[in-house]
C-alpha cells in the first residue's frame, strides 16, 4: 500500500527530527564530564584572556601561557603560536555562560551539530535523495572519532564544518552559481584562522578543479582563481603580523612512509573503512549491464572529492608529527562518497540501509577488510560504548589534584612544576611556574612544588627537589585516581570513558611557613 503525499513527508521529516535530535544528545550530554586537558586548557585561558584585555594576551597579570618560549608571542604578549579564531570562539561563550568546562566546549559541540545539518544539506542539494542525506550524516554523527573531537574545546568541529562548506561551495562552482566563490573561499578562510595545515592541505584540490573545469571555459578557470586571492587576502594579515613561516623549523626528517600507512590505518578503523572506497571499482565491474543515472555535477564533484583525499593525506605527510586531527576533514568527505556508493551500486534499498546501519554501530567491515594490516582491534560497538561512557561521572588525577589545591592553595601563591600546567591554571586561578622554559622570581622559593605533573599528556621525567631544599618543604601525599596520561585527548586508541578503581599516591611539595618563601 502507497502512503500518500503528505504522510512521507511527514515521514521524512521525522527521520531527520529523530536523527538531529539522537545528535543533539551524543554532542551535549554530559560535556563536562572530562576536565580540560592540555590543548582545551590553553584555548580556555587564552579565551578568558580576551574577555578581560580584548586580545589573547599571554600574561593575564599572573600567568603566562607560553608553550616553547618567545617564539609563542609577540613583544607585547601577544598570542601567535596559532590564529586565534577557536579563541574567540571561546571567549564568546565565557562572556555568555562564565568560564566553565560546559561553556567551553559549548560552541564547537554546536558547529558539530551544524556540521551534520549541513552535510544532510549538501548531500540532497547534489543527489537529491534523502536516503543518501541521512545515510551521510548517520555515518559521520555516529562516528567515534568525530564525536570526541566536536565535544572539545578547540577548533576540531569547525575544521568539519568548514571542508562541508568547502563541498558545498565546490557543487556550486560546478553548477556555475555564483555564491560558489563567496562560500568555498569562506571555507578555507576559517580552516585557516583554525589551524594553517587544514587550510593548506586543501589547496591542491583546488588546481585539480580548476582542471576539471576547464572544459567549462575561462569564467570556471576565473572563480577557482577568484576562490584563491579572496582566501590569500584574508590570511595575509595574519600571514604578516605572526610570522608564521618560522614555525616551518619544526618540519623535520620523518619516515613518510611509515607515517602514511599509520593515517592509512587509523583511517581504515576510526573514519571509514578503506574498501568502501573501492566501491566505484567494484561497482563497474558488477553493474556493466546497467548504468546506475549520474548527472554531469554529480560526475564532477565525485572526481574532485575522489583526488582531494589523496592531495590531502599527501600534504599534512609534510606537516610535523602524525595527528588524527590533520586528517578530521577528510571524514565528511568519505562518509559522503560511500553513502552515495553504497545506494547506487545496489538495486534495492535493503541493502544499503543495512549496511550503512552496521558500519553506523559497529567496526565489521573495518575487521573484515584490515587485510594486510597488523592492526587488530577486535569487534567493538564505538557508539554504544560512547553512549555508556558519557552517561557515567568520569574523575582522573588531574580532577583530584585540581581538587586538592583549590581547597588548600590561596591564589596569591604560586606552584613550580616542569610542565606547562594549563589546567591548573584554569581551574585554580593559582600562579603556575614552568621550570622548563621560565626562571624562577629572584630570591622566592615557590609554595607548592610538583615533581611530576598532574595533566600533561606526555610522560616526563620525575624532577627531584633538590637536597639543599627538602628542609624548606613538606611532602604531602594524596590518593588520585590511577589514570593514564592523556586521558581526554580525543582519539578513540587513547580517550578513557570509564574512571580507574584504583587509586595511587601522588606526591606534592608544600613550603614551610616558616621559611616564608625566601631564601634561595
Amino acid at each position: 500500500m502507497r502512503i500518500s503525499e503528505t504522510a512521507r513527508k511527514l515521514l521524512i521529516a521525522g527521520c531527520y527530527m529523530v536523527f538531529f535530535g539522537f545528535a543533539f544528545f551524543l554532542l551535549f550530554y554530559h560535556l563536562d564530564n572530562h576536565l580540560l586537558w592540555e590543548d582545551e586548557a590553553e584555548t580556555a585561558v587564552l579565551a578568558k584572556n580576551i574577555v578581560q584585555f580584548g586580545v589573547p594576551r599571554t600574561f593575564d597579570g599572573t600567568n603566562y601561557i607560553v608553550l616553547h618560549g618567545a617564539i609563542d608571542e609577540t613583544p607585547n604578549h601577544i598570542w601567535i603560536w596559532s590564529p586565534w579564531l577557536q579563541e574567540y570562539v571561546t571567549a564568546t561563550s565565557f562572556s555568555l555562560f562564565g568560564p566553565t568546562t560546559w561553556a567551553a566546549r559549548a560552541p564547537f559541540a554546536l558547529f558539530g551539530c551544524c556540521s551534520l545539518v549541513l552535510l544532510a544539506r549538501v548531500a540532497f542539494k547534489i543527489y537529491r535523495s534523502h536516503w543518501i542525506a541521512l545515510s551521510s550524516a548517520l555515518l559521520l554523527g555516529t562516528s567515534e572519532v568525530f564525536l570526541l573531537h566536536a565535544r572539545q574545546c578547540r577548533y576540531y568541529s569547525i575544521s568539519i564544518f568548514a571542508e562541508i562548506l568547502l563541498m558545498y561551495g565546490i557543487h556550486q562552482l560546478c553548477a556555475k552559481k555564483r555564491d560558489g566563490v563567496w562560500l568555498a573561499a569562506l571555507a578555507l578562510i576559517l580552516q585557516f584562522y583554525s589551524n594553517y595545515i587544514i587550510a593548506v592541505a586543501n589547496i591542491p584540490a583546488l588546481f585539480v578543479l580548476a582542471w576539471l573545469l576547464c572544459k567549462q571555459g575561462k569564467t570556471a578557470m576565473l572563480q577557482v582563481l577568484a576562490v584563491l586571492a579572496m582566501f590569500l587576502a584574508a590570511a595575509a594579515p595574519w600571514l604578516g603580523y605572526a610570522h608564521p613561516w618560522g614555525q616551518g623549523k619544526m618540519v623535520g626528517a620523518e619516515n613518510y612512509f611509515s607515517k602514511a600507512l599509520w593515517y592509512l590505518e587509523e583511517f581504515h578503523f576510526h573514519f571509514i573503512p578503506l574498501c568502501f572506497l573501492l566501491l566505484p571499482l567494484i561497482g563497474w565491474t558488477i553493474c556493466r549491464s546497467w548504468q546506475p543515472t549520474v548527472t554531469d555535477i554529480q560526475r564532477l564533484m565525485e572526481r574532485f572529492l575522489i583526488c582531494l583525499l589523496p592531495l590531502y593525506l599527501v600534504t599534512i605527510l609534510i606537516a610535523p608529527g602524525g595527528f588524527l586531527r590533520y586528517l578530521l576533514p577528510t571524514l565528511p568527505v568519505a562518509c559522503l562518497l560511500t553513502a552515495v556508493w553504497v545506494f547506487r551500486y545496489s538495486r534495492r534499498k535493503a541493502l544499503p540501509v543495512l549496511v550503512i546501519l552496521i558500519q553506523s554501530v559497529c567496526n565489521l567491515f573495518a575487521i573484515l577488510t584490515a587485510f594486510p594490516s597488523q592492526e587488530n582491534p577486535g569487534l567493538k560497538f564505538p557508539v554504544v560504548e560512547y553512549m555508556e561512557g558519557i552517561s557515567g561521572t568520569y574523575t582522573d588525577r588531574l580532577a583530584d589534584v585540581v581538587g586538592f589545591f583549590k581547597t588548600h592553595a590561596r591564589h596569591s601563591e604560586s606552584i613550580l612544576s616542569y610542565d606547562s600546567e594549563f589546567p591548573l591554571i584554569f581551574y585554580t586561578q593559582i600562579e603556575v611556574i614552568n621550570g622548563s622554559i621560565m626562571a624562577l622570581p629572584a630570591g622566592q622559593l615557590p609554595d607548592w612544588f610538583l615533581p611530576s605533573s598532574p595533566s600533561c599528556p606526555i610522560a616526563r621525567t620525575t624532577v627531584t627537589l633538590p637536597e639543599s631544599l627538602k628542609f624548606r618543604y613538606q611532602i604531602i601525599t594524596i590518593p588520585v585516581h590511577d589514570s593514564i596520561r592523556g586521558d581526554s585527548i580525543p582519539e578513540p586508541d587513547i580517550y578513557q570513558y570509564h574512571s580507574s578503581k584504583t587509586l595511587v599516591p601522588f606526591i606534592i611539595y608544600k613550603l614551610n611557613t616558616s621559611t616564608n618563601g625566601h631564601g634561595l
